[in-house]
């Protein structure tokens, strides 16, 4: 749960050493010495004192407050609006207004779990509110406040708030204002926040792909046509596609739609789905569009990672859609490895026999099959040399387990065959 402070606002103003004193000084100090092209010390400072007035009289002090901004600079005055009159920053993503299904439920999660009175945010973003409070009317109980119509004239009637006068510190331009130690305290430690999710066993897809990163991770991993990936490129960009999932609501057990060609994108797609701890949901290119919308439907399926040329040709209603030609998807590339804490029970997909007449029912294929069906491979293959392999069945195939992720979590380099040349016949609708 969010760290319960606003029980103890005389803590937060009375603080030893407040956050907010260690701008002050700096700003007075480097007057226009600017830490961006855009803005100066000063500017910034200017900035935060006005909101910080204009919370004041919100009596927002100790309160929760949610930060919906994109990156940029606008946050940074957001968050020191709050630091100087001693609220709780609770930064988070401005949904998406094509992608409300899926972003409101997480926005309102986090502001009935910290309990926040107020939102931050842009005037851009507030046009839109209307619309989010229609969806949500929760969120038209709390006070919006467009931080870039602030008038700067409020920083005139600013006036700190009163803690205990202490001496602080001459901060330098050449060392840190945080220790080694201190940098790397876990935040859990500082705000009581829950122990992140377990490392997923080491048996399951991800952490076998990870352990094979670490042993080779300039061989080549993926090989399509004009595309190369190494171990050490694939896994980081399954990686920032994994946390941008977990953004639109995957998690362990979540089934996710996988429509896409054979390509380097396609091997991404899949591990990054799984290092979100879901299970992806492998649709045929070539299917019609009515017997992929029956198998979306009876898997349940609540995301659709495909590319942008084929969504006008999917069953995408009702679900988020991920395009992986779009640069959102890889976005995050320097959060690291996400950490799901999947165990041999969750799914690791969903597989549709070809060639199946009436209605499709998937088969649930939990990770502790695939860890046996590797195990099996393992003993039949033997110690046969790592080379390549020829990837050739169909990704709705129960065989491109083996050739796209038994390869990869055993080093070989993955060769994908040209779009014409497969080995599996593609699964069409039968009459009932």
């Amino acid at each position: 749960m969010f760290m319960d402070a606003a029980e103890n606002g005389e803590e937060l103003f009375h603080s030893t050493l407040h956050l907010a004193d260690l701008l002050y000084p700096r700003a007075e100090r480097l007057g226009d010495a600017r830490p961006s092209e855009e803005w100066s010390f000063s500017n910034l400072d200017t900035r935060a004192r006005a909101l910080g007035t204009w919370l004041r009289t919100l009596n927002a002090a100790g309160e929760r407050v949610l930060l919906l901004y994109p990156p940029g600079l606008e946050y940074v005055v957001g968050f020191m609006g709050c630091l100087y009159v001693g609220a709780i920053a609770v930064p988070c993503h401005p949904p998406d207004p094509s992608r409300l299904d899926s972003a409101l439920p997480q926005l309102l999660a986090i502001a009935r779990d910290c309990g926040a009175r107020f939102v931050l945010t842009t005037s851009s973003i507030l046009e839109m509110s209307p619309l989010l409070t229609s969806e949500a009317p929760e969120l038209g109980e709390l006070h919006w406040v467009a931080t870039d119509m602030v008038p700067m004239s409020l920083a005139e009637d600013w006036k700190r708030p009163a803690r205990a006068q202490v001496a602080v510190p001459t901060a330098s331009e050449d060392v840190p204002l945080l220790d080694t130690d201190e940098r790397y305290m876990p935040l859990r430690e500082l705000n009581d926040l829950p122990p992140p999710s377990p490392p997923d066993d080491t048996r399951c897809i991800p952490a076998q792909f990870r352990a094979q990163v670490t042993r080779t991770p300039d061989a080549v991993a993926a090989v399509a046509e004009d595309e190369t990936l190494t171990y050490a490129q694939l896994d980081a960009a399954s990686d920032a596609l994994a946390w941008h999932l977990r953004e639109h609501g995957v998690s362990r057990g979540v089934r996710v739609g996988l429509c896409v060609e054979r390509s380097t994108r396609m091997v991404v797609a899949m591990l990054g789905i799984l290092k979100a701890g879901g299970a992806f949901v492998p649709l045929d290119p070539d299917c019609p569009r009515e017997h992929l919308a029956a198998m979306m439907e009876d898997s349940r399926a609540r995301v659709l990672v495909t590319e942008s040329h084929r969504v006008q040709h999917l069953p995408v209603d009702g679900v988020c859609t991920v395009l992986l030609d779009s640069q959102d998807a890889f976005e995050l590339e320097l959060l690291g490895p996400p950490r799901a804490g999947t165990t041999l029970e969750d799914p690791a997909c969903v597989l549709y026999p070809a060639g199946a007449s009436g209605k499709p029912t998937g088969v649930m294929v939990p990770h502790r099959s695939v860890a046996d069906f590797f195990s099996a491979m393992d003993a039949r293959v033997g110690a046969a040399p790592v080379g390549t392999w020829l990837a050739v069945t169909r990704i709705s195939c129960d065989s491109s387990m083996l050739e796209l992720l038994w390869s990869l979590v055993r080093g070989f380099r993955v060769a994908g065959a040209p779009s014409g040349l497969s080995a599996c016949a593609p699964a069409t609708a039968a009459p009932a």
